[in-house]
């Protein structure tokens, strides 16, 4: 028996020390904005989509630039043929044989388009600049998806701040029911009061569960959005600064999380945020891109109206060369010249739609141009509200803080009512989480700053 129980102790040992039991002893997860706003420019498919788009648009913009200059190729061809014409010239002379049964050629030619107006070259500069619009989208996508993580990361953070604040007002409530049932037993409270408090307490336990799963939603958001698979089990998790320190009662944590503070967060987004938008913005310069990526579409498509030359020129190789039963060098050089009669309006009409198509990307450039500022100044004065109410909110949880312990004190002095205290204690707790509100709020506004800012 006793060597049984030393294995049995021994195989405990080692199921702990190779995290057999991982489940039942939570790790510690540290969630770093920066190091998810990296990942998520790594693995979002939204942006590796923008960057395709981007590259595809490079490859069409060299494709059409290389249609202007010469292209060379090769060509060749063999055929048999089963009859071979034969002729004589006179009666009883012998026949002269026209060709041969096997019969092969190989060209080397060479195609240039002379002169077309420059309308290739138009033609070039259009699909030029769409890339480069693709360019600028995928850049605006970059911000999109930085301002996307910011936001779940932040909502995030306030829910993992709103759990912490909710474990200790749970503590509070606990303490004070501990505290009131042991004056019930000497007469000095009331059976209403000790039944008001423990409603107390089971209201907060229910808010912070509620609060425990707002959180590990708010996570899985957050990773669903960076692209990345879940680090840990997000099912229960507590905010790493309450370990030790639990109330009674709550569930054991999944994992233990830590974030960034929220002061470190506003001091970087006030920096990226101090520039006023501008025409560089990558939003703004894809309508100019496509502006004028419609403008070359209708001078090359206009141009199309006018002649156009083309040289044609070919050295190969024939065998046989005709009724002379040899192999030949050949060398053809030709120009060919078109132009448009009439085709019904079909130009001028193609040549018109894209040219208003241009009008229409600069219309829109302007629209983006005044909804960019409008939303600037809207978070501006957001913004502005609500570092005032900050200040506020720091003396509201000053003040109901010390509210609170007051109007206990008075309770247990016989002075108060109960009631009063539950009033106390849920101003102090509204306050903190308006507190935390507010600082969640100053951040996402500071994040669309940062996103609207003209700093790269």
């Amino acid at each position: 028996m006793r060597k049984r129980n030393v294995f049995y102790i021994l195989g405990l040992a080692w199921a702990v020390w190779t995290g057999a039991w991982a489940g039942e002893t939570p790790g510690h997860l540290k969630l770093s904005l920066f190091d998810l706003t990296g990942q998520a420019l790594l693995h979002s498919s939204r942006l590796s989509a923008a960057k395709l788009g981007w590259e595809s648009a490079q490859a069409e913009a060299g494709a059409v630039g290389a249609s202007e200059f010469p292209r060379l190729g090769l060509s060749g061809n063999y055929f048999y043929q089963t009859y071979v014409p034969k002729f004589s010239p006179f009666p009883n002379a012998p026949e002269a044989v026209f060709g041969k049964n096997d019969n092969w050629g190989a060209w080397a030619t060479l195609n240039w388009n002379l002169w077309d107006f420059r309308a290739q070259h138009f033609l070039a500069d259009s699909a030029t600049d769409v890339s480069r619009s693709q360019e600028e989208l995928y850049r605006a996508t970059e911000r999109q998806v930085k301002l996307a993580v910011r936001m779940a990361y932040f909502q995030a953070q306030a829910a993992l701040e709103q759990v912490r604040l909710l474990g200790d007002s749970l503590k509070v409530a606990q303490a004070q029911y501990t505290d009131i049932g042991h004056q019930a037993r000497y007469g000095k409270a009331s059976r209403m009061d000790r039944l008001s408090s423990h409603q107390e307490v089971l209201n907060y336990e229910r808010q912070f569960r509620q609060a425990q799963s707002g959180l590990a939603q708010s996570l899985r958001d957050l990773f669903a959005l960076v692209g990345l698979k879940e680090p840990g089990d997000f099912s229960l998790p507590l905010d790493a600064r309450m370990e030790g320190a639990v109330a009674a009662g709550v569930s054991p944590p999944t994992v233990w999380l830590s974030m960034d503070p929220a002061k470190d967060s506003m001091d970087t987004l006030r920096q990226e945020s101090a520039v006023p938008p501008n025409d560089g913005l990558p939003q703004l310069k894809t309508y100019a891109y496509l502006a004028d990526s419609a403008r070359s579409a209708a001078e090359a498509a206009h141009n199309g109206l006018f002649p156009k030359i083309s040289l044609f020129a070919q050295a190969g190789w024939e065998n046989p060369d005709g009724p002379v039963l040899e192999t030949v060098q050949q060398n053809i050089v030709g120009l060919t010249a078109s132009m448009p009669i009439f085709d019904w309006g079909q130009i001028l009409q193609d040549s018109d739609a894209k040219r208003k198509q241009s009008e229409a990307y600069r219309e829109n450039l302007g629209q983006a141009q005044a909804d960019l500022w409008r939303d600037w100044n809207k978070s501006r004065d957001a913004l502005g509200s609500l570092e005032y109410q900050r200040a506020l909110n720091a003396t509201a949880v000053s003040e109901t803080d010390e509210l609170a312990k007051l109007t206990y004190g008075a309770y247990r002095a016989g002075t108060t009512r109960f009631l009063e205290v539950q009033t106390a204690n849920f101003q102090a707790l509204n306050a903190k989480v308006q507190a935390v509100g507010n600082d969640l709020q100053i951040l996402m506004q500071l994040s669309v700053l940062a996103s609207l800012s003209g700093k790269e």
